[in-house]
């Protein structure tokens, strides 16, 4: 059944204030709300009135603690309510890209651009519930989130929701999911650049490591102790090297060795074969897809990976057999 927008306004608006009387089952109000909403079918429409209905009810859903929380609903109950009113924003949103035939389609993927905010929110929401914690984000949050970004098969939504699923939740919490996260990457449509998504991460948990180092030298161990993280990284990215390696710029291919690279020193702060082996990879990429001279972007990245290295363990690159190998790309 269709709904006006003023109806569905006036029905968040009254169901908000249910909401804080108490005198109904919270989770029986949201699952009202949703079916509501569900007869807006104009994208851009039901877009603005799911992001609406997302911040009308941000402060009164049940969570870990909060005077919301009680037998009419739990924690459970509102990931599932964002949980599904991301699946059909997103849904909408995608829907966009066909809406008006007469626009071109730098156009309409610019309008997307724009409106992409409106699906981030419900990632947002979710990393902001008190009563998710790590277990909950792993066997529910995290799968239904990369199932609804892997069956959109859009690849603006794609890489958008991997950035934000990447920024919004706890660093500790991508660490323990990483492979899950890295594995579906192998999923997403090939338009997609993986490799920014990786540099994201890396940076991310690199900044981390740092911290936790900073704060607590035993915290570093504790980070590296039970993962493998190198290998994890180092499994995918060559991947995308051996998959992607072919069609991508050398540049690309470079920058991200270069943020593995930096991933990898600050994260592994004495082991020289872990630098070693990005070197090795470097060297073998080069071999492949020679690079020009005068390509001045390709020389700084390449000079990166020289003095990364060079700057954390000084003379000891000497007993990298790669490191000197990679010299020879330079100019004279």
């Amino acid at each position: 059944e269709r709904v006006s927008l003023y109806e569905a306004l006036k029905g968040f608006t009254v169901g908000a204030a249910y909401v804080k009387t108490k005198e109904a089952a919270v989770k029986l109000i949201l699952s009202d709300l949703l079916d509501m909403v569900k007869g807006v079918q104009q994208p851009t429409r039901g877009l603005f009135l799911r992001y609406y209905l997302l911040k009308m009810m941000k402060d009164i859903l049940p969570d870990k603690g909060n005077e919301y929380e009680g037998e009419g609903g739990d924690v459970n109950d509102s990931i599932e309510f964002i949980l599904q009113n991301m699946s059909e924003m997103n849904r909408l949103w995608v829907r966009l890209q066909h809406l008006s035939s007469h626009k071109d389609k730098e156009q309409r993927e610019q309008e997307r651009n724009e409106l992409r905010v409106t699906v981030g929110e419900n990632i947002i929401r979710l990393s902001l519930l008190e009563g998710v914690t790590y277990d909950i984000y792993k066997q529910i949050v995290l799968p239904r989130i990369l199932e609804i970004v892997v069956v959109c098969k859009d690849t603006l939504a794609q890489q958008y929701l991997m950035e934000c699923i990447i920024q919004a939740f706890p660093d500790e919490y991508h660490l323990q999911t990483l492979e899950q996260l890295l594995d579906t990457t192998s999923n997403l449509n090939v338009d997609v650049d993986i490799k920014n998504i990786f540099i994201s991460l890396m940076e991310k948990l690199s900044k981390f490591a740092q911290q936790s180092a900073t704060a607590d030298e035993s915290q570093i161990s504790t980070f590296n102790k039970d993962l493998d993280i190198f290998r994890l990284f180092k499994k995918y990215t060559d991947k995308i090297i051996e998959e992607q390696g072919p069609k991508m710029e050398v540049s690309k291919l470079l920058e991200l060795e270069v943020a593995f690279m930096n991933f990898s020193i600050k994260t592994y702060p004495n082991n020289l074969d872990y630098v070693n082996q990005i070197l090795e990879s470097c060297n073998q990429i080069l071999k492949t897809t020679p690079i020009n001279n005068n390509d001045k972007n390709c020389m700084k990245l390449l000079v990166k990976l020289l003095t990364i290295p060079l700057d954390s363990v000084s003379i000891a690159v000497l007993s990298m057999s790669h490191y000197l190998s990679l010299m020879q790309y330079m100019k004279f």
